[in-house]
């Protein structure tokens, strides 16, 4: 029996992707009423590290100081440079305050998909099927995107019918917003891939299943990489190949081993993605020819674009304009446009620090500090493979997406959001996990035994969320059969996570 969270949870992400990324108000209702359900279901508070406690702390008193009523005196002092557009008497910092209210809504759902997300990628059976419904999310993306190509071939779409308020893009503003789905999808296809080529030296029952997991995750993973090529997104291509070469070391244990057999596979699945998108190679060809033009808007180049965010940044530098005013205040900064309205910065890390001030910007440092300790080289190196491969694949996502929004602003769309807060929460879920098994073999040199008197060996895999407790899942299979399972007994369990 299926659990509630990840029902719900896949429910949420898969649903969305079908049902235009999530950017109509009903879809919207619909995503806030899901995690409700999530919060809800919870039983106790996954655990997170401290610094993102802070930071959900100070963003909460950040939100506040934004909404309070304040006198116009005081509103002069803390935002100086709006001094001659603000309305005289009571009111708020944010000079859009609805907007700031739908912006930490936002906030609070991103953060209900971690949680519940960080709840299941802390237990053994639960890892793997979040990386399951992400797999499954990207493969409808690519699918979805390839299949509406047809009805207008110059670009790969979403749904190419201007249903739901969507344009030529579907959901999408472009091509780079859909490539930057893919970015925060396809990552896990790579996992189940790696994870389930180490899993082909089980013997009977658990080498079928890792073969077809194999097979699914690498259709998936091609098709996905074709999307993007065929997209013609330089962004998605160049930002996606970025971070997988960052982040290579993570994939790697530190003793050596044969590395050719991973590098003609990898060199095998991008030649097939080249086979499928060989069609608009020529036109993502003349694109990187471009490269190093920076487009912006009428004439402008994104230089223009964040050189007048900076300016409104310095208008309120402590608390910002306002979360999600940008699109309100940018006209009293923005170069000219012409006709065009500018309503994004093309830069989200820019226009977070204009709307939110250096409050904000310390908000998001704490909250990228995290992660960053967690996604540690010298500390995922350390770990069994089915924990390292999971960390290694959030770190290819969250560092394309990183790079991606310093020129873009594809987290404004709800759908990618979720994405990138499905992985935070893995990230968290696997440590919290780790941590746990290494408790209890402490407790256990101690002479003291866990409490539900299993082997400390099998505490590493355990699962606190209803699934079963010992090394065998519901199946009667061994827990070396499941994903989590190291099959070919190359003794990669030493340090942090290792084999009891």
């Amino acid at each position: 029996m299926f659990a509630l969270h990840r029902v719900v949870l896949a429910a949420l992400l898969v649903g969305n992707a079908i049902a235009f990324a999530g950017v109509d108000p009903i879809t919207r209702l619909v995503t806030a009423v899901l995690v409700l359900v999530l919060v809800v279901d919870l039983r106790s508070a996954p655990v997170t590290p401290k610094l993102a406690r802070m930071a959900a702390w100070l963003f909460l008193g950040l939100a506040i100081c934004q909404l309070a009523p304040l006198p116009e005196t005081l509103r002069q002092l803390f935002q100086p440079g709006f001094a001659d557009v603000l309305v005289p008497g009571w009111g708020s910092l944010s000079l859009a305050p609805w907007s700031t209210i739908q912006v930490v809504a936002s906030a609070v759902v991103m953060a209900g998909v971690v949680l519940a997300a960080a709840r299941m990628a802390a237990t053994r059976s639960g890892l793997p099927t979040l990386l399951g419904i992400l797999v499954v999310t990207c493969g409808l993306l690519a699918v979805l995107g390839l299949a509406g190509e047809s009805g207008a071939p110059e670009k790969v779409l979403l749904i190419r019918a201007n249903t739901g308020g969507g344009g030529a893009y579907g959901p999408f503003v472009n091509s780079n917003h859909f490539a930057a789905a893919i970015e925060l999808s396809l990552p896990a296809a790579l996992v189940l891939l790696a994870a389930a080529v180490r899993n082909l030296g089980s013997a009977g029952a658990a080498r079928q299943r890792a073969a077809v997991v194999a097979l699914a995750s690498a259709v998936v993973a091609v098709v996905a990489v074709a999307a993007v090529l065929r997209s013609s997104s330089r962004g998605g291509v160049v930002f996606l190949g970025v971070a997988f070469v960052l982040t290579l070391p993570l994939w790697t244990r530190p003793t050596g081993g044969r590395r050719w057999p991973w590098a003609a596979g990898i060199a095998a699945l991008c030649a097939v993605s080249l086979v499928l998108a060989w069609t608009r190679i020529q036109e993502l060809r003349d694109g990187f020819a471009a490269l190093l033009v920076v487009e912006g808007v009428e004439g402008n180049t994104r230089w223009d674009l964040w050189a007048g965010t900076l300016r409104s940044f310095g208008r309120s530098p402590l608390f910002g304009s306002g979360l999600g005013s940008y699109r309100h205040v940018i006209g009293l900064d923005k170069p000219a446009t012409g006709t065009a309205v500018l309503e994004q910065a093309h830069n989200d890390w820019l226009e977070w620090a204009s709307t939110s001030g250096i409050v904000g910007v310390v908000v998001l440092i704490l909250v990228l500090v995290a992660l960053a300790a967690s996604l540690r080289l010298s500390r995922v190196r350390r770990l069994r493979f089915e924990f390292r491969y999971p960390l290694a694949g959030a770190a290819v996502a969250l560092a394309a997406t990183a790079l991606h929004e310093t020129v873009g602003f594809g987290l404004q769309t709800p759908l990618n959001r979720y994405l990138l807060a499905a992985w935070v929460g893995l990230v968290w879920g696997v440590w919290s996990r780790v941590e746990e098994g290494k408790g209890q073999r402490r407790a256990a040199e101690v002479g003291e035994s866990p409490a539900d008197g299993e082997a400390v060996g099998h505490v590493i895999v355990s699962d606190s969320d209803s699934d079963s407790d010992s090394g065998a899942d519901e199946d009667g299979q061994a827990v070396s059969d499941d994903f989590v399972g190291d099959g070919d007994g190359d003794g990669d369990g030493d340090g942090e996570g290792g084999e009891g």
